[in-house]
């Protein structure tokens, strides 16, 4: 059936199935399993619009729309059973993150709170802190919840008020805390236990998880006491750069992407002004509540260029490895090579590449060893510009891990994939069945080399690889254009389009391989450019290098104008001006 509120309403204008009156008792257990089986096929997306569907709806049974309205009620908040959780954490909603390449920092990044970590902190909070209120609170959502939408319940009145209570008891036993060594021991074994648990359900090939730890209770205590004021600059400092975002987005085409930095910067140091004159807890520079803004902006925003801008001019002197700023961007950079050599290990710790095995890498795993690479360049750029990649105190660490990580590129994904690479470009009649991971792997390592030649990493079996994808796809393009007479054009052409692929993914072309003289290609484009069906865009990138080979041999040898290359001349542009 479909989800949409229209055809959900017009259920409300016939009865069940079981016929009769939908008053009697047997009929409405009838008629609410009904609902619930219609609803249960409603995306979770579309159960608002379609409750106000609804309720907006001029029906004549009250009593069905009732029913419906339950039922889509029902299914709502079913979904979403740990309702104190979802309200106390809501205290800090602008403040989280689900950063998967974070999870593994080796310690707490300074001002960040990520969404497995407040789970986790809420477990020991409701176990040690209030287990009554947090009983006693869920039990009273849920009653509430059974007549309105969660969502319009966590923002009622009583439902503040519960909130405000917990906060202040959350408050009061984080200070007691401070000074109970084996107290805060174990709040902390069960927090981190919550939180490591939750996290390895996001994401994959995860070791060992960023703490919780002394420093990341002290933010957050100083978050629900300051929670009043912090949230509502947080709120204006996020649809701030949002709105400089889409400003400069628009203007793109006609102004540098420096001028987008400019802005976020002077938007930074405004709101550093704006949080130092909230009181003396965020004047003192040593702590992260007085760099709370250009925090914001790396662990949520994710804007290294503009934390770098920030740091050059309005860090000052006082930047040292145990300033917060630069704490921070360590914890970056280390969380992003962890993340690349977990990822690394785990995908191919099972291939058995040399033995005729191919990659594997469903899409979460591409998703996040891509995203790793990218954030690996950014933080590395950003610890360079300033001058922390030279310096003699993290100099060393930085570059033990890029080492690492360029070991990994060398001695466990360039093999595999020049194993399967070769493989690829000769799968002449079908492809190979990992050839988009192929195609994948190959530009992820171009780029990565790239990132690490830039910082000074140049790595000479990157060079080495590339040399030989280009001579083997040479080879293998060159065996590609021999046409059979047995084969359809088709065939050909799809062989040559993947090996066309595979050069792209390291920058190369194949337009200079291909040669005016070669029967086989012949064969291939005027079957293309003869038959009726549309032509790809690929197709014709082919097609038109072939072209521009064959005028640059009549060009050359002018006396030699062979019929047949000036039939595929005609046929061409024919083909292009129809298209």
């Amino acid at each position: 059936m479909s989800s949409t509120p229209t055809d959900t309403t017009a259920i409300l204008s016939t009865g069940p199935s079981t016929g009769g009156p939908v008053g009697d008792g047997l009929n409405q257990a009838a008629f609410r399993r009904q609902m619930d089986e219609v609803v249960s096929r409603i995306p979770m997306h579309a159960i608002r619009s379609v409750l106000n569907a609804v309720e907006g709806a001029a029906s004549p049974n009250a009593e069905r729309a009732r029913h419906l309205r339950d039922a889509l009620v029902d299914h709502f908040n079913r979904l979403r059973p740990m309702k104190a959780r979802r309200l106390f954490t809501s205290l800090f909603e602008p403040f989280l993150v689900d950063d998967p390449i974070l999870y593994r920092s080796p310690e707490a990044v300074p001002a960040l709170i990520q969404r497995v970590d407040m789970g986790g902190i809420w477990a020991a909070l409701a176990r040690y802190a209030f287990p009554g209120l947090a009983a006693e609170v869920q039990g009273r959502l849920d009653a509430m919840a059974r007549e309105a939408m969660l969502d319009a319940v966590l923002t009622s009145p009583d439902a503040l008020v519960m909130r405000d209570l917990m906060r202040r008891e959350a408050l009061d036993f984080l200070y007691a805390l401070a000074g109970d060594r084996k107290l805060t021991d174990r709040f902390l074994a069960l927090a981190n236990e919550e939180a490591h648990q939750d996290a390895g359900l996001r994401t994959q090939y995860l070791g060992r998880k960023a703490p919780i730890d002394g420093d990341l209770l002290g933010f957050v205590r100083a978050l629900l006491e300051h929670n009043a004021v912090l949230v509502p600059l947080t709120e204006r400092m996020r649809r701030d750069i949002e709105e400089i975002r889409g400003e400069e987005g628009m203007q793109a085409a006609s102004g540098p992407r420096s001028a987008e930095v400019d802005c976020q910067s002077a938007l930074m140091v405004g709101f550093v002004r704006r949080v130092r004159d909230l009181g003396l807890p965020f004047r003192d520079q040593s702590q992260v509540l007085a760099w709370f803004a250009p925090l914001y902006g790396l662990n949520v925003k994710r804007r290294y260029d503009v934390f770098l801008r920030h740091v050059r001019e309005h860090g000052g002197p006082a930047v040292r490895e145990s300033h917060p700023l630069l704490r921070a961007l360590l914890c970056h950079f280390h969380a992003a090579c962890i993340t690349i050599r977990e990822v690394v290990d785990g995908m191919f710790g099972d291939m058995e590449i040399q033995d005729g095995g191919v990659l594997s890498a469903p899409a979460p795993t591409r998703v996040l060893l891509g995203e790793a690479v990218e954030r690996f360049d950014r933080a590395l750029t950003a610890l360079s510009g300033t001058g922390f990649l030279a310096s003699r105190s993290t100099g060393p660490a930085l570059r033990a891990e890029l080492n690492a990580v360029s070991r990994d590129l060398t001695g466990t994904v360039m093999p595999a994939l020049a194993a399967r690479l070769q493989a690829a470009m000769n799968a002449r009649h079908a492809p190979v069945p990992d050839h988009e991971d192929i195609v994948w792997l190959l530009d992820l390592v171009w780029r990565w080399g790239r990132h690490l030649g830039n910082a000074g990493y140049a790595n000479p079996e990157l060079k080495s690889l590339r040399l030989y994808a280009v001579e083997t796809g040479r080879l293998a393009f060159l065996q590609a254009m021999k046409a059979e007479p047995e084969e359809k054009p088709a065939h050909r052409m799809a062989h040559l389009l993947r090996i066309r692929r595979l050069m792209a993914a390291v920058g190369e072309t194949v337009d200079d391989w291909i040669s005016p003289v070669s029967q086989g290609l012949h064969r291939v484009v005027h079957s293309y450019l003869d038959a009726e069906a549309s032509i790809d865009a690929d197709e014709w990138a082919v097609i038109d290098a072939f072209v521009t080979a064959v005028r640059g041999e009549l060009a050359r040898s002018r006396n030699w104008q062979r019929a047949d290359f000036v039939d595929i001349l005609r046929l061409h542009e024919a083909r292009r001006r129809g298209a």
